[in-house]
């Protein structure tokens, strides 16, 4: 293999994006470890040219390599990474090459630890509502490179931090980091590596949007200081106050929105924030009429007065503590399905929200223990095999005016696909549940029906 050839490790979505996107262009190789990638069948039937490299040829191969592209599933100390570094190569992300190929397109990247998928999409549907065409995509949904297939004006990215790690210098239209609390603690050395990973996107931006309310997200280095931003809840025109937003000085109520839970209303905020910083009005019908993503805060049904609540998207304890707060009515009005793969996370900083929001938790996963831990003595346990008898517990634990919510903490791979297959099966059984005679409403929690004194289902 000569130096001349590309090779693209990872083949899920986004590294088959990277090869429909090199292949054409320049000679390319490919690398799996899984023994059935994703892609690979693709690969072989819509670009035969593409080498795919074997195990045997792995070290030569990526020694010898142009550059290589690395899918952000694949963490940079990677052997595989590790074998091209010190063979001097290139290392470089689908992100990286659709910034070179964007032109003179703006675009608009969005991050944070929790919100940044609804963020990037309300986003995307306020600059559409202006006549304005964007494209949306990257660590949502469509693939970066993808979105270079169609005719747009702009482009809005949502960026993880696996992304992030690999782009020297983004030069954004308008970065916006929303919040960061611990998360991804299996692949980032600390909290504060973390962070620093996520304020990259601020790098060469023309514009910022950041939370006042979370020191993380502030940018601290000087060159930034000079640059236009907006600080959410940190000055009078941008944020929300009581029961409105500001927006630009405006006020809108909070009633009118379609988003559910104050960590929403903030999502809202910081997209109208972010339209306009990338010059454009910002289109409160269109915000007011945004309903939210599957699986984040989606109510599902109400039953006997208390509502089911899907956040199967909370995979680590930010935005559960944002779900507890936006459902909390300042009382303990939650009974809450929490528990999955926690990540390496820890919990303490859980506890205070669980305190104060959770009359009853329902442990579900291998690491579920682990979140009930901090309040053992305070928040009374039960622990569900599987999510049908979960959530048969939440049922005969609320009372009317409660909120089940599943807003677990945890990522889901312990028990299932992934969050969309866990927040599906959730919804699946509330609404089986829905479709069952009433036992009748609960009057108190301590006599339960269904429940015998162990916490079991009777």
């Amino acid at each position: 293999m000569s130096g001349e050839l590309s090779v693209v490790i990872g083949l899920g979505a986004t590294g088959y994006s990277c090869v429909r996107h090199l292949a054409p262009k320049e000679a390319l190789g490919v690398i799996d470890t899984r023994p059935e990638p994703p892609y690979l069948e693709d690969v072989r039937r819509n670009y035969p040219d593409v080498a795919v490299i074997e195990e045997s040829d792995w070290r030569g191969d990526l020694a010898r390599a142009k550059r290589v592209v690395v899918s952000p599933g694949v963490a940079l100390d990677h052997p595989l990474v590790s074998m091209a570094r010190a063979a001097g190569v290139p290392v470089t992300s689908d992100v990286q090459l659709f910034l070179e190929a964007a032109e003179e397109v703006p675009v608009v990247g969005v991050t944070g630890t929790n919100g940044k998928s609804t963020v990037t999409t309300l986003v995307g549907e306020l600059i559409n509502a202006t006549g304005v065409r964007a494209a949306v995509g990257g660590n949502l949904g469509t693939p970066a490179l993808e979105l270079l297939d169609g005719d747009c004006d702009i482009y809005v990215l949502e960026l993880s931090s696996f992304q992030l790690e690999r782009l020297e210098c983004p030069g954004l239209a308008v970065a916006a980091l929303l919040n960061v609390s611990p998360d991804h603690l299996d692949r980032h050395a600390s909290l504060a590596a973390y962070a620093a990973c996520k304020r990259r996107i601020y790098t060469g931006a023309a514009r910022l949007v950041y939370n006042a309310d979370d020191p993380r997200t502030a940018p601290g280095e000087p060159d930034l200081l000079r640059v236009p931003s907006i600080a959410l809840n940190g000055e009078p025109r941008w944020r929300l106050e009581g029961d409105a937003l500001v927006i630009d000085g405006r006020r809108l109520a909070v009633a009118s929105l379609g988003l559910r839970g104050r960590h929403n209303q903030l999502n809202a905020l910081a997209a109208a924030a972010i339209v306009h910083q990338a010059g454009m009005a910002v289109d409160e019908q269109a915000l007011a009429s945004f309903r939210g993503l599957p699986h984040r805060s989606a109510l599902v049904a109400e039953i006997d007065g208390v509502a089911y609540i899907d956040d199967s998207k909370a995979t680590n304890v930010g935005a559960c503590q944002a779900a507890l707060d936006g459902f909390g009515a300042g009382e303990r009005n939650i009974v809450l399905i929490a528990g999955g793969d926690a990540k390496g996370a820890e919990f303490e900083a859980l506890a205070p929200y669980l305190r104060r929001h959770v009359s009853r938790l329902v442990l579900l996963g291998r690491d579920a223990e682990m979140v009930a831990a901090p309040v053992a003595q305070e928040v009374p346990s039960l622990r569900a095999t599987d999510m049908e008898q979960a959530v048969r517990l939440c049922r005969a634990s609320a009372r009317p005016g409660d909120t089940v919510l599943l807003s677990p903490a945890c990522a889901s791979f312990d028990m299932y696909a992934d969050y969309n297959a866990r927040g599906d099966d959730f919804a699946a059984h509330v609404r089986a549940l829905a479709a069952c005679p009433s036992p009748g409403a609960v009057a108190k929690r301590s006599s339960a029906p269904g429940l015998d004194r162990t916490g079991e289902v009777a």
